[in-house]
């Protein structure tokens, strides 16, 4: 992150100073501002490869052979590829990205219009690298168990994915349930971003073209760094007041812009040669995941994340994207541009009964399980902290202070 960035906002939430480059006008068309579009920023849905994700579910015929057999191969990240990547983190470009290391790859079946499976291995076991896929229960039950026995591990790790049905646990197996996807379906016409969020983000979007001139709105491919170091430094300023820890670091921000330059794109507000807001958007096939954004926080009536949100969504479903995911976090904003609440499961399947006892193992079960706990316990904190704040305010009340 550059302390320019960072310079710049703390500089505008105090008042504006100087005068701002005017460079053109908004122009308003389709349902938000595209001005100054990068000539790439968006190509035809012919012109873009189809993946078989979409609402594709994947189950155990796609992988096991009539006779329970399985296809395997074996690849290093570094110089894997793959054409029909299931989501985005079986992108070749986020597994470089992430380090994920050697591969194990399960093919689809002769005839089956599925893509590969991804697996790392950790601490003894396999971790499925496919987050938010749509498999259903015979996909789990039987892959995992033949897959501990062909590759010898002594776990299979199922991590946020989305099930079709209600999964039943059993002896052998944990389930969690510790975060939800935000998925806005956008062909479909009921689940389209709702007419008076678009029309509100519109009028936000003039006002602000009105009172500071040079505001331009474009959305490109391949965001240079220099856009992801602004999120950054908004997200930071933004949650970092709000008392939080910010998750992205330097070396977080460095794996983002790797795969930002081969997947990415970027809706950007910019006032002259100022970014005041940006997301990052990702895409694998007809997917689209919204990784981060961040906003100037000097302009707090503005809407400018929902600005670049709207225009986001707008590029991906002239692209031809069928979901635009939004990814967890269980914020008021998600619900409001129509998107719908998926529960994601964790399941982590032992060879044995006394498989827990491997350390590994319990490490992997642990985590997940501390991570189910904390949502648990999330609604009770939160009344609870509501409740000393309300004691705190009659106290002050009651003292006449």
């Amino acid at each position: 992150m550059t302390g320019h960035v960072q310079d710049r906002v703390r500089d505008r939430a105090d008042g504006r100073n100087g005068e701002i480059a005017k460079t053109g006008k908004i122009e308003m068309s389709g349902s938000l501002a595209m001005a100054r579009s990068a000539p790439d920023a968006t190509a035809s849905p012919a012109e873009r490869p189809r993946g078989p994700s979409g609402r594709r579910v994947l189950t155990a015929a796609d992988y096991l052979g009539a006779d329970g057999g399985l296809r395997l191969a074996t690849a290093e990240a570094s110089h894997y590829a793959d054409a029909a990547p299931s989501t985005l983190f079986t992108e070749p470009a986020y597994l470089r990205a992430y380090e994920a290391g050697a591969l194990l790859l399960v093919e689809a079946q002769p005839g089956r219009d599925a893509p590969r499976l991804v697996f790392t291995r950790a601490k003894g076991g396999l971790i499925h690298q496919g987050r938010l896929a749509r498999v259903d229960e015979t996909l789990v039950s039987s892959l995992a168990d033949r897959l501990m026995a062909k590759a010898g591990a002594g776990f299979v790790v199922f991590e946020d994915v989305e099930f079709t049905g209600p999964l039943p646990r059993g002896p052998r197996r944990f389930v969690f349930h510790y975060q939800n996807n935000w998925r806005l379906p956008l062909p479909e016409r009921e689940a389209q971003v709702p007419p008076k969020v678009v029309a509100n983000t519109k009028r936000c979007l003039r006002n602000l073209a009105r009172d500071n001139p040079g505001v331009a709105l474009r959305f490109e491919a391949a965001p240079q760094r220099s856009v992801l170091d602004a999120i950054t430094a908004f997200g930071r300023i933004r949650i970092e007041g709000q008392g939080r820890r910010y998750g992205i670091d330097d070396s977080e921000t460095v794996r983002l812009a790797a795969v930002a330059s081969e997947v990415g794109h970027s809706s950007i507000l910019t006032m002259g040669d100022t970014i005041l807001a940006a997301d990052l958007i990702c895409r694998s096939g007809d997917q689209a995941y919204f990784l981060t954004h961040g906003y100037h926080p000097g302009y707090p009536t503005s809407s400018l994340g929902k600005i670049t949100l709207i225009n986001s969504i707008e590029a991906s479903r002239a692209a031809g994207i069928v979901d635009f995911n939004l990814m967890w976090g269980d914020l008021p904003y998600k619900a409001q541009v129509g998107a719908i609440c998926i529960p994601l499961q964790t399941v982590v399947t032992r060879r044995s009964r006394l498989g827990l006892i491997g350390p590994g193992h319990l490490a992997t079960v642990l985590h997940f399980a501390r991570l189910d706990l904390k949502r648990r316990l999330r609604p009770a904190i939160h009344r609870l902290r509501t409740r000393i704040a309300e004691r705190r305010g009659s106290a002050v009340r009651g003292s006449g202070r």
